[in-house]
């Protein structure tokens, strides 16, 4: 669909919403909020009406998420807009990034989600992230443009099989964290893959390490993690490959590659030690 940005009357209207609503900052620039609620435009009608239908009914212990509203009509989607509840809360960012507190709200959202069936649409976007998804888990061959060869290939040398069930999983769950004093963490902007839940907690400490304020330290975290190490590996490929698809839709990436590159030299020392 095509993005537009804009938010029409006729969408407030249909939510029952007041005018006077103002654009939010970050991401694309296609979320407003309007009083209590937040009006998102959704690039997948299809996605968007899952999501809404998921965490409509989806509870805690351990985290919280927005309710989605419901349209005058009943609709979750009106012409390509859906609205959700505003939640408290502000990113921790990435200097003090609260990571046990947000890996341990990552294991108790996916804890909720495990008996969430597998949603068709994975199968069908072609967004860079999904590309990048299906080459970190051999789904599709792994080909890269030349100045992402040398760190995708260190680590696409350290991949072994992991033999753990798949289940619904929040791909980007690190920057999409809120935390308010006296509640627990709120989950925002699903992205929903079907991948092992601990690999969830691996984009974490891959986030963490590259862009956080994260050390070495952070590895102990995830220690419980089944198959922590192969997973880790996978969502460090996942983040390089994700500048890859990026450069090849015409936004250059390269400048971020050496961020990536302490990362990956201590997942290497990691497999390592744990092959030994």
């Amino acid at each position: 669909m095509s993005r537009t940005h804009a938010l029409p009357r006729s969408v407030l209207s249909a939510f029952g919403l007041a005018s006077g609503a103002r654009r939010l900052p970050g991401g694309q620039g296609g979320s407003w909020r309007a009083g209590d609620f937040v009006l998102k435009e959704c690039a997948d009608e299809g996605e968007a009406e899952w999501t809404a239908s998921v965490f409509s009914t989806l509870e805690g212990p351990g985290f919280r998420v927005p309710r989605p509203v419901q349209a005058d009509d009943g609709r979750w989607v009106v012409d390509g807009w859906a609205a959700w509840e505003f939640i408290e809360g502000e990113h921790a960012g990435r200097n003090g990034g609260r990571w046990p507190e947000t890996i341990a709200a990552c294991e108790a959202f996916h804890a909720a989600l495990g008996g969430v069936a597998r949603p068709a649409f994975l199968d069908t976007r072609t967004d860079a992230w999904s590309r990048a998804d299906r080459m970190a888990w051999g789904e599709v061959p792994l080909v890269v443009l030349p100045p992402f060869e040398p760190l995708v290939g260190r680590l696409a040398r350290l991949l072994q099989p992991v033999e753990l069930p798949s289940q619904v999983v929040h791909g980007d769950f690190t920057a999409n964290v809120l935390f308010a004093d006296g509640m627990a963490p709120g989950v925002i902007d699903f992205s929903p893959y079907w991948r092992p839940a601990g690999f969830a907690v691996g984009v974490i400490v891959a986030d963490a390490l590259t862009w956080g304020d994260a050390d070495s330290s952070i590895l102990g975290l995830a220690d419980h993690v089944q198959e922590f190490p192969q997973l880790l590996v996978r969502a460090e490929l996942r983040r390089v490959l994700e500048l890859d698809q990026h450069t090849r839709d015409g936004r250059p990436s390269f400048d971020q590659l050496a961020a990536h590159e302490p990362t990956v030299a201590l997942i290497e020392s990691l497999v390592t030690d744990a092959q030994s």
